[in-house]
């Protein structure tokens, strides 16, 4: 049975302490190959490694294997658990900018729509 195990997660929290596969493998003492399984979903940390994981990033088991949102003990669920890193930064920069800028900042992205030939509206 699969425990739903969100590597995404894990590879998001490792990202945001800056730290390499290599280096987070190093601290829980397991290979970087490992790691790298881990992040893609071709397998499964051990309980024991899961644990460690969690008590490492400061975070629940429930949120690694994807049963809460939640991404740290009394913190507010996650309000947008599908956004990449990217997605939410760039919503991040959207949102620190006027309305007006706003609008054309979504203009513009609605150009570039347009810009690749969608065959379906001609």
């Amino acid at each position: 049975m699969d425990s739903g195990f969100r590597g995404d997660r894990l590879a998001q929290l490792r990202k945001k302490r800056g730290l390499t596969q290599y280096d987070m493998a190093d601290e829980i003492g397991i290979s970087q190959n490992q790691m790298s399984r881990y992040e893609r979903g071709t397998i499964n940390p051990s309980p024991l490694v899961l644990i460690q994981l969690a008590d490492y990033f400061d975070t629940t088991t429930d949120y690694l294997l994807g049963r809460s949102n939640i991404p740290h003990p009394g913190a507010e669920p996650d309000p947008h658990p599908d956004l990449t890193p990217t997605e939410i930064d760039m919503l991040d920069l959207f949102r620190s900018h006027t309305p007006d800028d706003q609008k054309r900042v979504l203009a513009a992205l609605l150009a570039l729509r347009g810009i690749g030939g969608d065959s379906e509206s001609t």
